[in-house]
């Protein structure tokens, strides 16, 4: 009777354990649905997404600087684009979000971003450094 305890915690744990690492494993993923809405970022930059695929940016970074971690560098964007959002990918990885923007100086910018989270309740991020994971975060403001 001593033994089926903590035998019987033990399994409570590695089931407890197994249920967190798979919703790990699938990464983030949303619809375009559940993305549309404004996001708010650091410095100011501000996002909103709209179901029909457009977008609006406010001081939106373009470029970032080299160093770790790194800073949004000027020009800003600011104005309208469109948005998509890909297909969802296989275990593991977040869902990507592809940005066309306006032009900045002459050219068009774009960005990828990335879903945090079941349905992006992490939040949306740019990720900036595979190595270091530096990320720049967006969080649901409306």
């Amino acid at each position: 009777m001593k033994k089926i305890v903590p035998i019987s915690i033990l399994c409570a744990a590695a089931l407890a354990l197994a249920a967190t690492s798979c919703e790990s494993l699938e990464g983030g993923r949303a619809t375009a649905a559940e993305l549309a809405g404004s996001w708010s970022g650091p410095g100011g930059a501000e996002l909103t997404l709209r179901e029909d695929g457009s977008l609006t940016a406010v001081n939106f970074p373009t470029r970032f600087s080299p160093e770790s971690p790194p800073r949004p560098l000027e020009p800003r964007f600011t104005g309208k684009g469109e948005w998509t959002l890909e297909k969802k990918p296989k275990s593991g990885f977040d869902q990507e979000i592809e940005l066309t923007l306006g032009e900045v100086f002459g050219s068009k910018k774009g960005a990828r971003l990335r879903v945090d989270g079941k349905a992006g309740r992490g939040g949306i991020y740019e990720p900036l450094s595979e190595d270091t994971g530096d990320r720049f975060p967006f969080k649901r403001s409306s």
